[in-house]
């Protein structure tokens, strides 16, 4: 039996071009159910309005399917195409599985029997070591009497060509960045506001959570990433793209707005604004807390743990800030000290 209807379904939204971030958010909707399992498939992937033996009676007449039909029947008018078309349209949707787990397996196997081959060639070269002269003959490839040796070098060498590249092709799958939480949620957020859209089976992938990684990652410093957190600071209207919010709604498959929009250019220039107002602070606060209390007559003990405790604060936002390794954050924070200190022994020598 098909699919049960539903009357509060939040259509399949898409998103914009890689260059803009998005945010999809979960409706507060009961899902739609799916069709049994093992119905035929005439009965649940039909055209868009057809049934099997003709025209259904909601579009006889009419082309254009209605939302209140999509919203019914989501499986049937969206699907798979939209959600193709959402996640493909963003680098923050588009999550799939590195399948770690089976890929070693794989390779495991492949090994082994690469083993098994390797052992069959010493097994033959013993062989041709007992053999009569006349056909025992190890220094030659083209002239080699021994025709199951041959035959073992052929599927040795396809053996390790399917080995090494599926070994290549791993190792760049295990290098890649694990999706961030950030974008998992946004693809869980796509199946609930697509109310079952997607058998339900089919999209439970998003649950392998250590397993997931972006097709494209992007390196995001820990405030971007903070920033990514909170919806609430995606809805701020000078960072939304309204323009392509509004040609995107006006497409087929995406009529209601549960995806968030934004430019990541306009993101990227509020932390930009963000570190820079954070490092002139940081720089400029401590010098005139230096000489304040250098006009004051405080002892050098007051200045130190001055210039200490921004130092730590440095290093701790330097970390926070940017994508530095930690040899890199020791430099800056090395860096900065030492033009704390430098302003301390002028202060000390009377200069200024």
């Amino acid at each position: 039996m098909p699919r049960q209807p539903s009357n509060s379904l939040q259509p399949c939204q898409s998103v914009p071009p890689s260059t803009n971030s998005a945010r999809a958010t979960s409706p507060q909707s009961p899902p739609a159910s799916h069709p049994i399992q093992g119905q035929p498939q005439s009965a649940v992937n039909q055209s868009q309005g057809q049934a099997p033996g003709g025209p259904s009676p909601a579009t006889s007449g009419s082309t254009k399917v209605s939302l209140n039909e999509k919203d019914h029947e989501p499986w049937r008018h969206r699907g798979y195409r939209a959600m193709c078309t959402w996640m493909s349209s963003d680098n923050d949707f588009f999550v799939l599985r590195r399948f770690g787990e089976a890929g070693a397996r794989v390779l495991l196997y492949m090994q082994d029997q690469i083993v098994v081959l390797e052992e069959q060639l010493r097994e033959q070269d013993d062989i041709c070591k007992r053999a009569p002269k006349e056909i025992a003959d190890s220094g030659t490839f083209r002239g080699d009497p021994n025709n199951q040796r041959k035959k073992t070098m052929e599927d040795l060498s396809v053996m390790l060509d399917r080995y090494q590249r599926f070994l290549l092709d791993h190792s760049r799958l295990k290098s890649c960045p694990n999706a961030s939480e950030f974008q998992i949620k946004n693809v869980r957020n796509w199946f609930e506001a697509s109310n079952n859209a997607i058998e339900k089976k089919e999209s439970e992938f998003i649950n392998k959570d250590g397993d997931l990684i972006p097709i494209v990652p992007k390196l995001k410093t820990p405030l971007h990433r903070f920033f990514d957190r909170f919806e609430v600071l995606k809805r701020i209207s000078c960072l939304r793209d309204r323009k392509r919010n509004e040609k995107l709604y006006d497409t087929e498959d995406f009529e209601r707005q549960t995806t968030i929009y934004n430019k990541d250019s306009r993101i990227d220039k509020f932390v930009t604004c963000a570190t820079i107002a954070i490092g002139l602070a940081m720089l400029l606060v401590p010098l005139w807390l230096l000489q304040y209390f250098t006009s004051h007559n405080t002892g050098t003990t007051n200045k130190l743990w001055i210039i200490t405790a921004f130092l730590v604060g440095f290093a701790v936002l330097f970390s926070i800030l940017t994508v530095a390794r930690p040899f890199e954050v020791l430099a800056a924070t090395a860096a900065y000290g030492a033009v704390l200190m430098v302003f301390m022994q002028l202060q000390y020598n009377g200069v200024g």
